[in-house]
């Protein structure tokens, strides 16, 4: 009977395009890794019903090597303007040259979904968009079809019983109760299918151009995507390869973000100027050989030991040591120490726009040579006398560097407000002593808006020489009204932005070495 009852009420799904258990496994695992899927995921649950089942059949219609439609008549009647969506999307030109790049690559596919969603987002918000009308049908459908499937499913329960328990005619009456509910919603459900599909057909024109333009942005961002991830690894430090959800995150703050954008370029263009230099070895400087022992530390084998890889037989008992950390190796010893290295990043509202990125830019490439040369690193950002200091650290699991959530945190903190150089230059001198190197260093970057008084100087530079640390300070003077003189004051060199060609670049990062 329940075979018979289901063929009578078959069950409609809310995918258009056919899905199986690994697509719906990818999705699942996107959607549980990705903030900016599930925040796309709510803003168009609140507009149309089934708008998560859309993005599934536009992840799978992007993603799967085989895409099939469902028969309609298998599909809920509430996603009516999903399937008119996916017809238009799957019949497009620019759909057919995107798919190229997404086809069984998970995470284009997924830029490519969210970029799609986003534009109907936005398309239904606007004037040119559905009307109130049809959207309000679309919920009606919805609400009318979990009614007549609640009917269907009250009726599949009573002809269980009658089956098993051998109950009928002493509830003959609510079997037809509930006979005529069912037909009654299906009589509701037509009518209201056909007024919404003539609406949707009046509409068809505007459907058309919301998908050719939306299709040509998700083609440009899937291209964009990928470089600027890469870009942004390279310039950053940080590992390119990762869950697909935090790429797809990563690539939509960097697709938001214009500051974002430009520091990464920026800093990527520093340290070509920091890797151009040769004349100095970064990660051994002020080093000497004190002892040899036994490893796996190939960057401290010692050479005879590479004579090995040259030797057909020999090469094999390398790498057998290798795996048993057996090799040959030798210890360095500082012969002074290298203490942190403290950045004090000026955050007042004058630094605001390009000076902002200059100054992030500069301090992001020193994080490079803190992490060359094995030293712990502190970036300090401050703003007005009082304010709470923001104060970021380098992390040993990071290989010396920062994790990537600080770094993002840093390029999008900025306090704003006046200038303060004492606070944050105390925080400074108060982390170098904290390290049980002395010979460390400040820098200390500002457009140089203010001054310090002399009790504070005499002070400092008291500090300054029982640590024996070196304060270096650049100043930010993108507008020419800068004033360089405070800076001269507890600063054992100086050096101005508008001077950084090629040469000035090398000797501030040479300084530091």
């Amino acid at each position: 009977m329940c075979v018979t009852l289901n063929k009578m009420y078959p069950k409609r799904v809310p995918n258009n395009i056919e899905i199986d258990s690994f697509d719906k496994e990818r999705f699942e695992e996107l959607e549980a890794n990705s903030e900016e899927l599930k925040e796309v995921i709510k803003k168009g649950s609140n507009l149309l019903p089934n708008f998560r089942s859309l993005l599934l059949d536009l992840f799978a219609g992007f993603y799967k090597y085989n895409v099939i439609f469902l028969p309609e008549d298998k599909v809920k009647r509430s996603a009516l303007i999903n399937r008119k969506l996916l017809e238009r999307a799957l019949s497009s030109e620019v759909y057919n040259n995107l798919r190229e790049e997404t086809i069984l690559d998970e995470f284009k596919a997924a830029i490519a979904t969210v970029t799609l969603a986003g534009e109907v987002i936005k398309w239904i918000k606007s004037e040119e968009g559905l009307s109130e009308r049809s959207l309000i049908k679309e919920w009606e459908l919805e609400k009318s079809e979990q009614e007549y499937e609640e009917f269907a499913e009250e009726m599949e329960t009573w002809k269980e019983l009658e089956e098993k328990e051998g109950i009928g005619k002493p509830f003959e009456y609510v079997k037809k109760k509930v006979k005529f509910e069912i037909r009654r919603k299906e009589e509701e459900l037509k009518e209201l299918e056909e007024e919404q599909k003539d609406i949707l057909e009046r509409a068809d024109m505007k459907l058309q151009n919301l998908i050719r333009s939306a299709l040509h942005k998700a083609h440009q961002r899937a291209e964009e995507s990928e470089r600027e991830l890469m870009q942004w690894a390279t310039s950053m430090g940080v590992p390119q390869e990762r869950a697909v959800g935090e790429k797809l995150d990563l690539a939509a703050k960097l697709f938001k973000s214009e500051k974002l954008r430009k520091l990464t370029m920026m800093v990527g263009s520093l340290k070509e100027e920091m890797f151009s230099t040769r004349r100095k070895v970064w990660a051994k400087r002020g080093s000497e050989v004190y002892d040899i022992s036994i490893g796996d530390d190939l960057g401290r084998v010692i050479p005879t030991e590479l004579v090995f890889l040259r030797h057909r037989v020999l090469r094999k008992d390398f790498f057998k040591r290798f795996v048993e950390e057996k090799l040959l190796q030798y210890y360095l010893r500082e012969e002074k120490g290298r203490g942190p290295i403290v950045v004090c990043v000026d955050g007042s509202s004058s630094m605001d726009g390009n000076k902002e990125i200059w100054s992030k830019a500069v301090c992001l490439t020193i994080l490079e040579i803190a992490r060359r040369q094995r030293r712990k690193f502190g970036v300090i950002v401050f703003s007005s006398k009082g304010s709470p200091l923001r104060v970021f650290n380098s992390d040993l699991r990071e290989g010396w560097g920062m994790k990537e959530g600080d770094i993002l945190e840093l390029a999008d903190y900025f306090p704003g407000g006046g200038t303060d150089f004492e606070d944050p230059l105390n925080k400074a001198v108060e982390l170098l002593q904290m390290s049980k190197f002395k010979n460390g260093d400040i820098v200390f970057i500002t457009d140089g808006e203010c001054d310090v008084s002399d009790s504070w100087l005499s002070e400092f530079l008291d500090k300054k020489k029982e640590l024996s640390f070196k304060v270096f300070s650049i100043l930010i003077d993108l507008t020419g009204r800068e004033s360089i003189e405070s800076l001269r004051k507890f600063s054992d060199r100086v050096t101005a932005i508008s001077r950084l060609t090629s040469k000035d670049a090398r000797d501030i990062f040479i300084a530091l070495d």
